[in-house]
C-alpha cells in the first residue's frame, strides 16, 4: 500500500489510501495502477484499484503545498464526499474536487477514474468556482462533460503519437472544455462558450451538436451561430481551422449515419425515405441524389449491396 500511496502522490495528490476489508494490509496481494499524461495546462490520470478509500485528509493537506481542481469521471460506481456532500456516482458521473480541502471517494468494487488535474490558477480569469459546486455530481449525460470526455477517450488511445508541442495545445483545449463543463454545472445553463471559447474547443461542441440535432431538417450553419450565441462567419471559422466547412459537416455526417443505418439488418424494415428523414432530409429524391453524389450508389442500391459500414 505505501507504493500505492506513493503513486497517487506523484501522479495526483498526497492521499491517505485504505483498503476496503484491509486486504493488502493483511498480506494480500493488491491490484491497482496509474497511467500519467501530462499536458501542461492540464494532466490526466487513469486510476485503477482494488476495493479501496481514498481521502484528502487534514494531515495530507497540511504536507503539501499543492493547489488543484480534480475532475474525477467514474468509470464504475463509487461515492465521493466533499463539502457539503456525499455523492453516489454511476459510470460517467463526475465531480469537482478541491485539493486544499478534506475529500474522500470508496468503492466496494473495483474502482476505477479518470482524473483530469488543473491548477486552480487556470480558472482565475474564467471562472469563480462556488463552494456549492465542489462535490456535487456532474451527471454523465452533461452536454460539454461528454464532449470533454469524448476528447480523453481519443486522446488516451494513442498518448505516444502526439507530434511535438501538440500536448500543450491539446491542454489549454481541454482546460476550456473543462470550464465549460463546470459553468453549465453551476449555473444550470448550456454556456455556449461565445467567442471566448478557443476554437478547437468550440469545433468539438458545434460537432457534437450536429450530431445531436442531425435530425432536424433546418440544421445549418446559422442554426449554429445562433445556439453558440456567435456569428455566421466565426462558426465558419471554426470549422476551417478543423479542415471543412459548417455545410460540408452537416452534410457528411448525415450522409455517414444514414449510410451506417443503411447498412445494418436490424434497420431493414425501415424505408429509405424513413431513412431519410431521421437525418433530416425530407425530400427522398433530394436525399438518394446526395446519397448517390457522396458512395456512388443509391440508398436502395447499397442497401441492397449488403454492405456494412464500419
Amino acid at each position: 500500500m505505501d507504493t500505492w500511496r506513493g503513486m497517487l502522490r506523484d501522479c495526483i495528490v498526497e492521499l491517505d489510501a485504505t483498503p476496503v476489508d484491509g486486504a493488502a494490509d493483511g498480506g494480500q496481494d493488491y491490484t491497482g495502477w496509474v497511467y500519467l499524461v501530462d499536458l501542461g495546462p492540464l494532466s490526466i490520470t487513469d486510476v485503477g484499484t482494488d476495493p479501496a478509500r481514498v481521502a484528502r485528509t487534514a494531515r495530507t493537506i497540511g504536507r503539501s503545498q499543492d493547489d488543484f481542481y480534480h475532475l474525477s469521471v467514474a468509470q464504475r460506481p463509487c461515492w465521493s464526499g466533499q463539502a457539503e456532500h456525499e455523492t453516489r456516482m454511476g459510470a460517467g458521473d463526475a465531480v469537482l474536487l478541491d485539493c486544499t480541502m478534506p475529500f474522500w471517494l470508496a468503492a466496494d468494487g473495483f474502482a476505477h477514474h479518470v482524473v483530469l488535474n488543473v491548477p486552480k490558477a487556470a480558472f482565475t480569469r474564467t471562472l469563480h468556482v462556488e463552494r456549492d459546486l465542489l462535490g456535487r455530481r456532474i451527471a454523465a449525460d452533461n452536454p460539454a462533460l461528454r464532449v470533454l470526455m469524448a476528447a480523453v477517450a481519443e486522446l488516451g488511445k494513442d498518448p505516444g503519437a502526439l507530434p511535438p508541442g501538440a500536448g500543450l495545445e491539446i491542454g489549454h483545449t481541454l482546460t476550456e472544455l473543462l470550464v465549460s463543463t463546470l459553468r453549465m454545472t453551476q449555473t444550470g445553463r448550456p454556456d455556449t462558450g461565445g467567442a471566448n471559447l478557443g476554437r478547437h474547443a468550440q469545433l468539438l461542441r458545434m460537432q457534437d451538436f450536429v450530431r445531436r440535432h442531425l435530425a432536424e431538417p433546418d440544421l445549418s450553419t446559422k442554426t449554429l451561430a445562433a445556439a453558440f450565441d456567435v456569428s455566421v462567419r466565426y462558426v465558419e471559422l471554426v470549422f476551417r481551422d478543423g479542415g471543412s466547412s459548417p455545410s460540408r459537416f452537416i452534410r457528411d455526417t448525415r450522409m455517414g449515419e444514414a449510410r451506417r443505418i443503411l447498412g445494418d439488418p436490424r434497420q431493414r424494415h425501415r424505408s429509405v425515405a424513413a431513412v431519410g428523414r431521421s437525418v433530416g432530409i425530407e425530400n427522398a429524391s433530394v436525399f438518394a441524389r446526395t446519397f448517390r453524389a457522396r458512395y456512388d450508389l443509391t440508398p436502395r442500391e447499397y442497401r441492397q449491396s449488403g454492405t456494412r459500414a464500419s
